[in-house]
Protein backbone atom coordinates (compact mmCIF):
# COMPACT_ATOMS: atom_id res chain seq x y z
CA UNK A 1 0.00 0.00 0.00
CA UNK A 2 1.52 3.27 -1.15
CA UNK A 3 1.29 5.99 2.14
CA UNK A 4 1.41 9.57 1.77
CA UNK A 5 4.01 11.85 2.59
CA UNK A 6 4.73 11.74 6.15
CA UNK A 7 2.75 8.97 6.56
CA UNK A 8 5.25 6.54 4.75
CA UNK A 9 8.63 7.43 6.75
CA UNK A 10 6.52 6.34 10.06
CA UNK A 11 6.82 2.49 11.17
CA UNK A 12 3.87 0.62 10.81
CA UNK A 13 2.41 -3.28 11.00
CA UNK A 14 -0.51 -4.44 9.66
CA UNK A 15 -2.92 -6.63 10.73
CA UNK A 16 -6.81 -7.22 12.04
CA UNK A 17 -8.29 -4.65 13.36
CA UNK A 18 -9.64 -6.82 15.81
CA UNK A 19 -10.13 -10.60 16.57
CA UNK A 20 -13.70 -10.80 15.42
CA UNK A 21 -13.42 -8.41 12.36
CA UNK A 22 -10.74 -10.65 9.90
CA UNK A 23 -9.65 -7.15 7.92
CA UNK A 24 -6.40 -5.62 7.68
CA UNK A 25 -5.40 -2.15 9.12
CA UNK A 26 -1.86 -0.61 9.56
CA UNK A 27 -1.06 -0.24 12.81
CA UNK A 28 1.05 2.74 14.00
CA UNK A 29 4.60 1.29 15.38
CA UNK A 30 7.32 4.36 15.96
CA UNK A 31 6.28 6.92 16.29
CA UNK A 32 4.11 5.83 19.14
CA UNK A 33 1.61 8.20 18.93
CA UNK A 34 0.92 10.38 15.65
CA UNK A 35 3.20 13.71 15.24
CA UNK A 36 0.46 16.28 14.89
CA UNK A 37 2.42 19.28 14.24
CA UNK A 38 4.20 17.27 11.11
CA UNK A 39 0.79 15.84 9.43
CA UNK A 40 -0.03 19.66 10.09
CA UNK A 41 2.59 21.18 8.10
CA UNK A 42 1.78 18.55 5.49
CA UNK A 43 -2.11 18.39 5.48
CA UNK A 44 -3.15 21.85 6.98
CA UNK A 45 -6.33 21.28 5.58
CA UNK A 46 -6.93 17.74 6.89
CA UNK A 47 -9.53 17.70 10.42
CA UNK A 48 -8.90 16.38 13.27
CA UNK A 49 -6.17 14.79 15.45
CA UNK A 50 -5.51 13.99 18.70
CA UNK A 51 -8.94 13.76 20.71
CA UNK A 52 -10.86 12.53 17.29
CA UNK A 53 -9.91 10.48 14.34
CA UNK A 54 -7.93 12.55 11.82
CA UNK A 55 -9.17 13.04 8.14
CA UNK A 56 -7.43 13.57 5.05
CA UNK A 57 -7.88 13.40 1.58
CA UNK A 58 -4.41 13.07 -0.33
CA UNK A 59 -4.26 12.46 -4.35
CA UNK A 60 -7.00 9.67 -4.88
CA UNK A 61 -6.85 8.83 -1.46
CA UNK A 62 -9.11 9.70 1.91
CA UNK A 63 -7.18 8.22 5.03
CA UNK A 64 -8.39 8.20 8.41
CA UNK A 65 -5.98 7.62 11.39
CA UNK A 66 -8.04 7.11 15.10
CA UNK A 67 -7.01 5.93 18.40
CA UNK A 68 -7.80 1.91 18.98
CA UNK A 69 -7.82 -0.35 21.95
CA UNK A 70 -4.59 0.34 24.14
CA UNK A 71 -3.52 3.47 22.55
CA UNK A 72 -2.92 1.85 19.50
CA UNK A 73 -3.32 4.16 16.10
CA UNK A 74 -4.73 2.77 12.96
CA UNK A 75 -4.44 3.49 9.75
CA UNK A 76 -7.19 3.05 6.87
CA UNK A 77 -7.73 4.62 3.63
CA UNK A 78 -11.39 5.29 3.35
CA UNK A 79 -13.90 4.28 0.16
CA UNK A 80 -16.76 5.37 -1.39
CA UNK A 81 -20.20 5.16 0.95
CA UNK A 82 -21.84 1.59 -0.29
CA UNK A 83 -24.91 1.68 -2.10
CA UNK A 84 -27.93 3.01 -1.01
CA UNK A 85 -29.56 -0.47 -0.56
CA UNK A 86 -25.92 -2.37 1.25
CA UNK A 87 -25.61 0.85 3.36
CA UNK A 88 -26.06 0.45 7.18
CA UNK A 89 -28.03 2.84 8.62
CA UNK A 90 -26.96 4.97 12.06
CA UNK A 91 -24.39 7.00 13.86
CA UNK A 92 -21.69 5.52 11.20
CA UNK A 93 -19.20 6.53 8.64
CA UNK A 94 -18.45 4.34 6.36
CA UNK A 95 -14.49 3.92 5.76
CA UNK A 96 -13.28 0.68 3.81
CA UNK A 97 -15.18 -1.74 1.58
CA UNK A 98 -13.44 -5.12 0.63
CA UNK A 99 -14.60 -8.22 -1.68
CA UNK A 100 -13.25 -11.75 -0.16
CA UNK A 101 -14.38 -15.21 -1.55
CA UNK A 102 -17.62 -13.93 -2.97
CA UNK A 103 -18.34 -12.29 0.06
CA UNK A 104 -18.16 -7.98 0.41
CA UNK A 105 -17.76 -6.78 3.19
CA UNK A 106 -18.19 -2.87 4.74
CA UNK A 107 -15.99 -1.34 7.00
CA UNK A 108 -17.31 1.30 9.51
CA UNK A 109 -16.71 3.57 12.67
CA UNK A 110 -18.69 4.86 15.11
CA UNK A 111 -17.15 7.72 17.88
CA UNK A 112 -19.94 6.09 20.20
CA UNK A 113 -19.63 3.51 23.16
CA UNK A 114 -20.95 -0.06 22.21
CA UNK A 115 -24.20 -0.06 24.05
CA UNK A 116 -25.25 2.69 22.81
CA UNK A 117 -24.41 2.91 19.36
CA UNK A 118 -26.58 -0.79 19.58
CA UNK A 119 -29.40 0.62 21.01
CA UNK A 120 -29.01 3.81 17.99
CA UNK A 121 -28.80 1.26 15.58
CA UNK A 122 -31.74 -1.02 17.01
CA UNK A 123 -33.91 1.99 16.50
CA UNK A 124 -33.94 1.16 12.67
CA UNK A 125 -33.22 -2.80 12.78
CA UNK A 126 -35.28 -4.05 14.96
CA UNK A 127 -37.40 -6.22 13.00
CA UNK A 128 -34.78 -7.06 11.00
CA UNK A 129 -31.96 -8.86 13.31
CA UNK A 130 -32.84 -12.63 12.78
CA UNK A 131 -30.62 -13.95 15.66
CA UNK A 132 -27.16 -12.56 17.88
CA UNK A 133 -24.12 -13.98 18.51
CA UNK A 134 -21.27 -13.06 20.97
CA UNK A 135 -17.83 -13.32 20.04
CA UNK A 136 -15.76 -10.88 22.22
CA UNK A 137 -19.11 -8.96 23.87
CA UNK A 138 -22.44 -9.99 24.44
CA UNK A 139 -24.69 -9.67 21.42
CA UNK A 140 -21.75 -8.50 19.25
CA UNK A 141 -22.72 -10.10 15.94
CA UNK A 142 -25.79 -9.66 14.42
CA UNK A 143 -27.39 -12.07 12.23
CA UNK A 144 -29.97 -10.21 9.82
CA UNK A 145 -32.82 -11.60 7.72
CA UNK A 146 -33.46 -10.87 4.00
CA UNK A 147 -30.47 -11.39 2.91
CA UNK A 148 -29.16 -8.63 4.65
CA UNK A 149 -25.70 -9.87 6.07
CA UNK A 150 -24.30 -9.72 9.31
CA UNK A 151 -22.85 -7.17 11.44
CA UNK A 152 -20.02 -7.75 13.87
CA UNK A 153 -19.05 -4.62 16.22
CA UNK A 154 -15.47 -4.85 17.55
CA UNK A 155 -14.76 -2.08 20.26
CA UNK A 156 -11.60 -0.18 19.87
CA UNK A 157 -10.95 2.51 22.54
CA UNK A 158 -13.28 4.92 22.08
CA UNK A 159 -14.15 3.87 18.94
CA UNK A 160 -17.00 1.03 17.77
CA UNK A 161 -15.43 -0.84 14.38
CA UNK A 162 -18.46 -2.74 12.47
CA UNK A 163 -17.97 -4.97 9.73
CA UNK A 164 -20.47 -5.33 7.29
CA UNK A 165 -20.77 -8.83 5.98
CA UNK A 166 -23.11 -9.48 2.87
Amino acid sequence: MDLPVVLEDWSWAEQPISSSINIDALFLRKPEIPDWKELSQFYPYCPGGEIIFWLCPIEDTEWTLFEGENGQWILMPLTKSPGHEESLKGPITPISGYESNGEKIWIYLARYPLKPLQTAMMSYYSQKVDSFQSIEKENDVWILKEDMGRVVFSEQGEYVILAHYL
